[in-house]
């Protein structure tokens, strides 16, 4: 009983069949649409995917295809500082310039698909001076539409003299940026410069040709002021209100201009040199306070139509010791690239510096200009006195929080111009009063003197 029990849950076992296995020939197509009936029958499975910043590539792909295509700025070194189309192009482009570079940019953008920005154009030049201060004293505000607001990179120039030692003409030397430029043919001979010198026809020839301050800019952006002369009363009326409108004249180009170049003549003005000291004295301080209230600035004295004893160098060495002598006590800036900084600190500048003062000899033009043996050639000393004019250095005359631009100096211009004629009517009125005064006591004096020469007839 036990032993059937045992049988029962026993496998039997399975005799060995040794008949050979056929292999035959699987038929895929049956295998697939098994398989497709078994997917219908399986569920599918969801798996949930965290969000990456990193993309796939058929993401990407899919991205870039439904969106627009970028537009690239392709800009190579050389690009950089001929492209008109770029931020850092100077405010100054000609209009040559910009035709040169205009197409090849534009070839080069339909080329490759790319853009490099609007194209600046290009800043209108002077062909004549503007007036900036009429002569009585009121600003054109105009004039404020040919300054670049965001420009720092400028140098103003004033020129100050008296009547017909060649102010005009040493500004033209300046004025012009042609490298081939014909300054004895323009300036000498036919007398058709940026600035004026001929005299209006109609006039009469003793008044200037300059009878307001005159601005020009040029395209490397220096600002040039010319003014009237100074001690001429050809077309004013009393030497009161003469007297009072040199020294607002002075008073303005010492406040607004980086470089005051002093014009004389053969003769040596004393009585010009002595209004220059006394406008220095005059000077009013200005209460902005972005503004630099003690600005000096630097000075060069220009002897126009020199001899030929004047280039000898102990002649040069005596005008320079008079020079120093009377300008030994000034704020004025009359040595060769003298700072600020220099100036405060006299122990660390060396002898050399104080001997050289900034001095420029111009001689007299004749046709004979390029044939002497006392002096270099016309078209050397010009090239020299543009050097010396371009080396001064920028003192500061603003203190803000951004650097001096254009449009800043033009505000600077209008204050200063307001302020000066607040100054000199305060002064017109203390000076009536006081003579006035002296009038009274004067009267007075002789109404005693009176008296006793009745009382003596008597």
């Amino acid at each position: 009983m036990s032993d059937n029990k045992r049988r029962r849950f026993r496998k039997p076992k399975q005799p060995d069949d040794k008949r050979p296995i056929i292999l035959a020939k699987r038929n895929v197509e049956e295998d697939s649409s098994a398989r497709r009936n078994a997917d219908v029958d399986v569920q599918p499975k969801i798996l949930l995917k965290p969000r990456v910043d990193n993309k796939d590539d058929t993401e990407v792909a899919e991205a870039s295809a439904s969106a627009a295509p970028l537009k690239t700025i392709i800009v190579t070194r050389s690009e950089v500082a001929h492209s008109p189309g770029l931020s850092g192009v100077s405010p100054v482009t000609t209009k040559e310039q910009l035709q040169q570079h205009t197409p090849q940019t534009n070839a080069n953008a339909n080329d490759t698909n790319t853009t490099t920005g609007q194209i600046l154009e290009p800043l209108p030049q002077m062909t004549r001076p503007a007036t900036v201060i009429s002569s009585t004293g009121v600003i054109n505000a105009s004039t404020r539409k040919l300054l670049v607001k965001g420009n720092i990179d400028f140098l103003v120039v004033g020129v100050i003299g008296t009547q017909g030692v060649g102010k005009s003409t040493v500004l033209n030397l300046l004025a012009s940026d042609d490298v081939n430029y014909d300054y004895y043919t323009k300036l000498f001979s036919e007398e058709d410069g940026f600035f004026p010198t001929k005299l209006k026809p109609h006039k009469c020839s003793a008044r200037s040709r300059t009878e307001s301050t005159h601005m020009y800019i040029t395209a490397d952006r220096l600002i040039l002021l010319d003014s009237p002369p100074v001690m001429c009363n050809s077309y004013r009326k009393d030497m009161t209100t003469n007297e009072l409108d040199d020294l607002r004249q002075i008073i303005s180009f010492l406040t607004i201009c980086h470089l005051l170049i002093v014009v004389q003549d053969d003769y040596f003005n004393m009585n010009f040199v002595r209004l220059l000291q006394f406008a220095e004295l005059m000077k009013p301080t200005h209460d902005n306070k972005p503004f630099v209230s003690d600005y000096f600035p630097n000075v060069l004295f220009v002897k126009n139509r020199a001899k030929r004893q004047d280039f000898v160098p102990s002649q040069k060495e005596r005008m320079n010791r008079m020079l120093r002598a009377l300008f030994k006590d000034s704020q004025l800036r009359i040595y060769v690239g003298q700072t600020a900084e220099q100036q405060k600190q006299k122990k660390t500048r060396t002898s050399e510096a104080e001997r050289q003062v900034n001095t420029f000899l111009l001689p007299e033009v004749d046709g004979n200009h390029d044939i002497s043996t006392f002096h270099k050639p016309l078209r050397e000393l010009i090239e020299d006195f543009r050097s010396l004019v371009f080396m001064t250095p920028r003192n500061e005359m603003y203190t803000g929080a951004s650097e001096l631009t254009e449009a800043i100096w033009f505000e600077l211009l209008t204050k200063v111009a307001q302020e000066t004629q607040q100054f000199f009517n305060t002064y017109e009125e203390i000076q009536r009063k006081h003579l006035e005064v002296g009038n009274v006591q004067s009267g007075q004096g002789n109404s005693i003197k009176d008296t006793h020469e009745n009382w003596r007839e008597q």
